[in-house]
C-alpha cells in the first residue's frame, strides 16, 4: 500500500506557482491600487534578478462596489504583449466593507490571485499550477526550510536581517531545520545501504 499522496499524478501540473508572475488582489488593495469606490490606473513591474522581466498597466474599476468591478491588464510580458479584461466580484464582509475576488476568465471561479501562463492570467487551478512543496519529499522540504531560514538570517531577498529576540528565535529554528534535514538524509542513506545489501 502506498503512503499519503503516493498515487498522485504530479505530471498533470504544468509548473509551480512560485515560478509564475502573479497578480494578487489582496496585495493590490494593501498598496492602494485596488480601492473600493474608485477607478485607479497604475503600472506594475516584475523584476527577476534585479532586471525588469515584465510590466503591465492596470486599470482597476471598483467605482460601483455593489455591482463588482473589473481589471484591465495591458503591457509587455516575457512572451509578448498582453491585453486582458477580468471581472471582479465584491462580497460584503462580516465586519463591514467588501471583499474582492477575481472571476477567473478560464473557469469562472472566484480567486484572489491570478497567475500568468501562456499569454493570459487565470487562477491556479485553471493554469494547472501546484505549490513547490506538493512535489517534495520530506528531505527536500526540510532542506528548503533550512535554506529559507538561513537566507532570512542573512537578510537576503530584500529583507532586513532579524534583530534581538527575533534573530535568536530564527537562528534556533534554522538549527532545528538543519538537524531534521541531516536526520532525514542519514535515514535515507541508511535505507539505500540496507536495500543494496552493502556492509
Amino acid at each position: 500500500m502506498g503512503g499519503k499522496g503516493s498515487g498522485a499524478k504530479r505530471s498533470t501540473n504544468a509548473a509551480d506557482v512560485e515560478d509564475m508572475l502573479a497578480l494578487d488582489l489582496r496585495a493590490l488593495r494593501r498598496l492602494g491600487v485596488a480601492r473600493p469606490g474608485e477607478c485607479v490606473i497604475d503600472t506594475l513591474h516584475w523584476r527577476i534578478g534585479g532586471l525588469n522581466a515584465a510590466y503591465v498597466r492596470l486599470r482597476i474599476d471598483l467605482s460601483d462596489i455593489e455591482d463588482g468591478g473589473s481589471i484591465t491588464i495591458t503591457g509587455m510580458m516575457p512572451d509578448g504583449r498582453i491585453n486582458q479584461h477580468v471581472a471582479i466580484a465584491t462580497v460584503p464582509a462580516p465586519m463591514g466593507g467588501h471583499r474582492c475576488y477575481y472571476i477567473c476568465p478560464a473557469s469562472g471561479e472566484r480567486a484572489e490571485v491570478l497567475y500568468y501562463v501562456s499569454g493570459r492570467f487565470a487562477s491556479r487551478k485553471a493554469q494547472r499550477l501546484s505549490y513547490a512543496t506538493q512535489g517534495m519529499n520530506d528531505l527536500t522540504a526540510a532542506r528548503r526550510r533550512a535554506t529559507k531560514l538561513r537566507r532570512r538570517l542573512a537578510g537576503k531577498d530584500g529583507r532586513a536581517r532579524p534583530r534581538g529576540r527575533n534573530r535568536v528565535a530564527v537562528a534556533r529554528r534554522a538549527e532545528e531545520a538543519e538537524r531534521v534535514a541531516r536526520t532525514l538524509y542519514h535515514n535515507w542513506l541508511r535505507g539505500k545501504i540496507e536495500r543494496s545489501g552493502a556492509r
